[in-house]
């Protein structure tokens, strides 16, 4: 065993017995310091990295405690062994309680290695548990960290969705989104364009998290900039062309529904991209799909997107839904039919929103985000 030890003792004759002693009992190879004052101490501190230290418990300059006092401040952790001709047990508690690991009286040296061995296992052992303790800190705060940063994107996340539904006259709208995770990838939105004029995006961005989240909001930002002026064909041709690069650098796709409604004349112009998730329910219950559709955004093609339109009549309504929906019941079959029958004797958009939205039970996990929209036309009120 090759072992550094600090001998703390104010008589040399007696620090060689100590160290003829150690390699009698084994230790053949050792480097040992003595130290006798505080000085001296504090500079073999300094100097040396200790394996273990050996200290004499009377000494006329400085005490066992000084030694202990000094031996922690300088973040020591390794053993600490008083050795001592006689000492009695009130002395013995009090050393301990002050720092040291054991004491040995001089007349039974024999104890001194393995009493030695002993502590260095169990310094060993400190020094991992300590480790293992830094380690669960640092990932505890690294967790913590994280929950921070990733309920900052939840509150982005829930502000970049609009909050109140637009002023539409004959017209009433309303949604939700409740994200697989604290963030998620579906999103809607609207904007009044010019006054009668709304456009309204329905989007799904491959995957789930905060990746997804982030790029939401890039498309999300986007399709804001690309629909004030252009009908929504073109406005599709344009973010595609702008958001192509991020999508392959990121090998994600977007599917989205862009849609301009003119409340006047309860025309609603749209773009499909590869979302699929959406049919007009007619009022008397009759559904209809909304064709064309083209690919996701993000999937390399020559696409030219093409628009598609439909009139509402008084109670009819645009159903639009993410994956979310069908995806949490795989043991029961919910297509567009499935979907539209659970909406008979809805009173209001409000309604079949929830209707929709509540086919998953509370209780159950989502495996992807969960979004609904429904934009419904007003019946007129008798007279």
């Amino acid at each position: 065993m090759n072992l550094r030890i600090l001998i703390i003792d104010d008589s040399e004759r007696d620090a060689l017995l100590l160290v003829r002693a150690l390699r009698k009992e084994g230790l053949a190879e050792l480097y040992s310091e003595r130290v006798d004052t505080a000085a001296t101490m504090e500079k073999a501190m300094q100097a040396g990295n200790w394996d273990v230290a050996i200290s004499d418990c009377q000494m006329p300059e400085f005490t066992v405690e000084g030694a202990l006092a000094i031996w922690h401040r300088e973040g020591k952790d390794q053993p600490f062994i008083v050795v001592s001709g006689a000492i009695g047990e009130e002395e013995a508690v009090s050393l301990l309680k002050a720092g040291a690991h054991d004491f040995i009286k001089k007349d039974n040296l024999a104890r001194l290695v393995p009493a030695i061995e002993r502590e260095l296992r169990d310094s060993a052992d400190r020094k991992a548990r300590k480790e293992a303790e830094e380690l669960l800190r640092q990932s505890e705060m690294r967790r913590l960290q994280l929950q921070t940063e990733l309920n900052c994107a939840a509150e982005l996340h829930r502000n970049l969705l609009p909050q109140e539904s637009p002023n539409l006259p004959g017209f009433e709208m309303a949604s939700t989104c409740i994200p697989a995770r604290q963030v998620g990838g579906d999103f809607y939105d609207w904007q009044e364009t010019t006054p009668g004029i709304v456009t309204l995006a329905f989007g799904d961005v491959m995957g789930k998290g905060l990746a997804a989240a982030i790029l939401m909001s890039t498309v999300r930002a986007t399709l804001r900039a690309v629909t004030l002026r252009v009908q929504p064909s073109i406005a599709v041709q344009l973010a595609e062309q702008s958001l192509r690069s991020d999508l392959n650098r990121s090998e994600s796709f977007v599917t989205l529904f862009l849609a301009r409604l003119n409340v006047h004349a309860s025309l609603l112009t749209y773009v499909d991209c590869g979302h699929g998730f959406l049919f007009l329910r007619r009022n008397d219950g009759r559904i209809e799909e909304l064709l064309p559709r083209g690919l996701p955004l993000g999937i390399s093609s020559e696409e030219i997107y093409q628009e598609g339109g439909c009139t509402f009549q008084e109670g009819d309504a645009l159903v639009l839904y993410s994956d979310g929906v069908i995806d949490a019941q795989t043991e029961i079959t919910l297509d567009n039919a499935a979907i539209a029958a659970r909406l008979t004797g809805a009173k209001d958009a409000k309604e079949m929103v929830d209707r929709i939205a509540n086919l998953v039970p509370p209780d159950l996990p989502l495996p992807d985000d969960l979004t609904v929209l429904v934009l419904r036309k007003c019946c007129a009120k008798p007279n």
